[in-house]
């Protein structure tokens, strides 16, 4: 199966409005690239992008990207310095002619990347080897030392989650409100069915938070979204950890609750990976901070779409699926109660 490297096969809203003719034109243009043949992906959940497939005359394949809006310099230049550092499993942005990793051409921001066949952590079971070679990526970017321009680009963690707030707000949105539109009543319904549940998420992220502020982490790179939609496999077996849209510098639990959280990948060789990654001492508080902070940043983020009817109805029905998903036996949510 084809997939676009670090879009994770959602549905996207819509096509943007360039032609083929003019996106080859200013392929040539920036790249030197003749164009063969360019395809819409109809993949993605960002409204102000589109993707496309792009074919050279000599049949070579690149993922194209366009935004409408600014573009987040860090999700960029951290997997170009990564694969500059050797580091394998990483996709690099492809340079324009100027040495540039993205430009400003015809209203849109465009960033080109080598196209990748492949399968994520949903569709195929990972091998031990694979496993062992996820851990081994994982630990040499813990250990990069990044130079001062990149680390003054990345967030740092402060355990203060702002999404909270939002959920809480939502929580007395939904008891105070009645909704016409359907799929608003539904996440009402289902809100309802798991307030406690989602009200012990928010107050375990508040008290967590406060007491991992007085501890004194090692701030590392930190991916910051590794489940199993980002973990890829291509058609040579080898494993690349993808979607670098979030990065974060952070205690290496941030990157860690993943292993073993109740996301859904078809098997999980927790052994293999740490044969992989070495022997580390791991604070099991951060990685229930961070399992329970992720659950509500989701709510808050799927909620927001939801109730606030912003998108496609098929884009807010599957975020209300990907929402009520985690709620299910074994899967994020009761891992990340169970171990509060």
């Amino acid at each position: 199966m084809v997939h676009s490297f670090f879009l994770g096969g959602k549905p996207m809203s819509a096509n943007l409005t360039l032609s083929t003719a003019t996106i080859a034109k200013v392929l040539h243009q920036l790249y030197g690239l003749s164009s063969r043949d360019i395809a819409f992906l109809p993949i993605g959940h960002d409204p102000n992008a589109s993707v496309y497939q792009v074919t050279d005359i000599r049949n070579k394949k690149y993922f194209l990207k366009l935004i409408k809006g600014d573009i987040r310099e860090v999700g960029v230049k951290i997997p170009y310095h990564l694969t500059s550092c050797g580091i394998e499993g990483v996709i690099s942005p492809v340079i324009d002619k100027n040495q540039q990793l993205w430009m400003r051409e015809e209203g849109y921001l465009w960033t080109l990347y080598p196209f990748i066949e492949s399968q994520n952590g949903y569709q195929t079971v990972l091998s031990e080897s694979q496993w062992v070679s996820f851990g081994q990526t994982l630990k040499a970017i813990h250990s990069l030392e990044l130079p001062e321009e990149l680390t003054q680009l990345l967030p740092r963690e402060d355990f203060s989650s702002k999404w909270c707030e939002i959920v809480r707000g939502f929580d007395l949105q939904i008891k105070t409100n009645k909704f016409d539109d359907p799929i608003s009543a539904r996440l009402a319904v289902f809100w309802e069915e798991k307030r406690s549940e989602i009200i012990r998420l928010v107050e375990n992220t508040e008290r967590i938070g406060e007491q991992l502020k007085q501890h004194k982490f090692n701030y590392v790179l930190c991916h910051a979204d590794l489940h199993p939609g980002n973990i890829v496999i291509d058609k040579n077996q080898n494993l690349l950890l993808v979607d670098w849209d979030s990065p974060i510098a952070a205690p290496k639990e941030r990157d860690l609750m993943f292993i073993g959280g109740g996301h859904r990948f078809k098997h999980v060789d927790i052994d293999a990976f740490y044969r992989g990654y070495g022997e580390t001492e791991i604070n099991q508080v951060a990685v229930t901070y961070y399992r329970n902070e992720r659950i509500v940043a989701d709510i808050a983020a799927d909620s927001t779409e939801i109730l606030g009817e912003k998108g496609s109805q098929e884009d807010r029905e599957v975020r209300l699926y990907l929402l009520s998903r985690q709620f299910e036996p074994n899967r994020e949510v009761s891992v990340a109660l169970d171990n509060s």
